[in-house]
């Protein structure tokens, strides 16, 4: 059990949101876009200080909390903790830079956490945060308190006129993950000198030593996972946000209607570029532990975990191409499937709900377990030699190429950086002078499937989308046994 201290700060700020399709736009085409939000982090855990400047109470820090208004993030930090743990999280209101008038009470509310009713953060039937006016002494403040119960994905945002506040990007991911308590109790355990994992004693060679307590999502064997993402959703009524700037007495928010739709605070292309809250590398492991990243990069044969967490004020149909993902959650509950399957003796798929397309609705959190499994077998031997009379589709991309060469599109490869990412293409794949086996990197989108809300203000392609860059796998770089793996070039030719 630790003891894990968050310090937020609500104040505002712009995000500048991308307007083309260009995956390295030019600044003069984003759209500015004001916002409200939280900054700030993880103050310290049990008595090892992470961020020495949210201390609030040392009075020397009292200039670089205050620089920190008009800096909102889009989302808000990341919290995380295990089961047992006490959360704590101190909310300090700067205030608006833009708007230093606007005297709004804020609140944190920790959606589907099981709190006491006074740390919920609904002010109706709580408090609110007040503004730090008196800018010399300790800033007015609350700390809210929560001890999980339970593993799984949540959310948290301010419940002051929450339509407005939340609308506006007072809001960010919660996650909580079972602790190594909790697995032993569920009869999963770790021999530390060995590293190996069991289950009610039997060895699970599935699962690698380097796991640990947090490659789980819930106290079920069946919920390992090598690498997690959180998809955070949601949306902007940019109209709407530029009339809490303005303060504009006219704009009724009936008259909601959305223009950017995002991923972790972004829009396609941005949601494939590295996110700037992301750590630096070296930074102490209780920060790099989760990370808001939304370009899914992995290789082949990994278990990776998406956390879907819905802050749009719309259902959000997310749709995976290429494989079918496994539900193992909702709302920070782990499906009642994981226990049925075993105990009636089915196959995994049996038992299991799976599907391609995730419904999520505003408010909800869904947990999807995906395996990238290994294509080679079913599809290489058409892609690069041709099967059943016909040709290989290496070749017919090169007659496209002969006709247009800008049918060919070049996809950026993670990490992205600007102005020049590093991309492939399928051609180059073919040719072997890029990527692995003729077949890798293999490159799978996902999106909400209402494409309209696949644009920016309209524009194609945009929105809630992202990728998945799936690699060859760990040390099977060369061609698969009992396939052909010729050289192509004649094929390619035509020949």
């Amino acid at each position: 059990m630790a003891i894990r201290h968050y310090v937020l700060l609500a104040t505002d700020g712009f995000v500048d949101l991308p307007t083309t399709p260009d995956v390295c736009p030019n600044p003069s085409t984003r759209q500015r876009t004001y916002i409200f939000g939280f900054v700030g982090g993880l103050f310290k855990v049990d008595d090892k200080v992470i961020n020495s400047t949210l201390d609030w109470t040392d009075s020397a820090n009292l200039p670089a909390l205050l620089a920190m208004k008009g800096t909102a993030t889009l989302p808000a930090p990341i919290i995380w903790a295990e089961i047992g743990d006490h959360l704590y999280i101190t909310l300090i209101n700067l205030g608006m830079a833009e708007l230093p008038d606007l005297l709004d009470f804020h609140t944190v509310h920790l959606h589907g956490a099981h709190v006491a009713t006074q740390v919920d953060g609904f002010p109706e039937t709580s408090f609110g945060v007040p503004m730090w006016m008196d800018t010399t002494s300790t800033p007015p403040n609350a700390t809210y308190f929560f001890q999980p119960e339970h593993p799984g994905t949540l959310m948290y945002h301010c419940h002051v006129e929450a339509s407005e506040h939340v609308q506006m990007g007072m809001y960010g991911a919660l996650v909580i993950y079972p602790s190594i308590e909790s697995l032993a109790m569920a009869g999963i355990t770790k021999n530390e000198i060995t590293k190996q994992w069991f289950l009610d004693g039997k060895w699970q060679s599935q699962i690698p030593g380097t796991a640990t307590n947090r490659n789980f999502a819930y106290n079920d064997i069946q919920t390992f996972f090598d690498k997690e993402y959180v998809m955070l959703l949601s949306d902007i009524d940019s109209t709407w946000h530029e009339a809490v700037r303005t303060q504009d007495p006219t704009f009724n928010a009936v008259n909601y209607r959305p223009n950017f739709w995002l991923v972790n605070g972004r829009a396609f292309p941005d949601t494939l570029l590295p996110h700037p809250q992301t750590p630096s590398p070296g930074s102490d492991p209780d920060l790099t532990q989760i990370n808001y990243e939304s370009y899914v990069h992995i290789k082949t044969g990994n278990k990776f975990l998406l956390r879907m967490i819905n802050l749009a004020y719309q259902v959000a149909p997310w749709h995976i191409h290429g494989w079918h993902f496994m539900v193992i959650g909702k709302d920070s509950n782990p499906s009642p499937f994981l226990a049925i399957a075993p105990k009636l003796g089915l196959m995994p798929h049996e038992a299991q709900e799976h599907g391609f397309t995730a419904t999520i609705g505003s408010g909800e959190t869904y947990d999807l377990l995906l395996t990238a499994d290994d294509k080679r077998s079913l599809y290489k031997n058409y892609i690069i030699n041709g099967q059943d009379g016909l040709p290989s589709l290496c070749a017919q991309l090169k007659a496209l190429q002969s006709v247009d060469p800008g049918a060919i599109f070049d996809i950026p490869t993670e990490p992205v950086s600007c102005p020049g990412p590093n991309t492939v293409n399928y051609i180059n794949i073919c040719d072997g002078t890029q990527g692995v086996d003729q077949f890798f990197p293999q490159f799978y989108p996902m999106h909400n499937h209402d494409d309209y809300k696949v644009t920016n203000d309209g524009t194609y392609p945009g929105g809630q989308l992202t990728y998945i860059q799936t690699d060859a796998p760990e040390g099977k770089d060369d061609c698969m046994e009992g396939y052909e793996c010729e050289d192509v070039d004649d094929d390619l030719n035509g020949d």
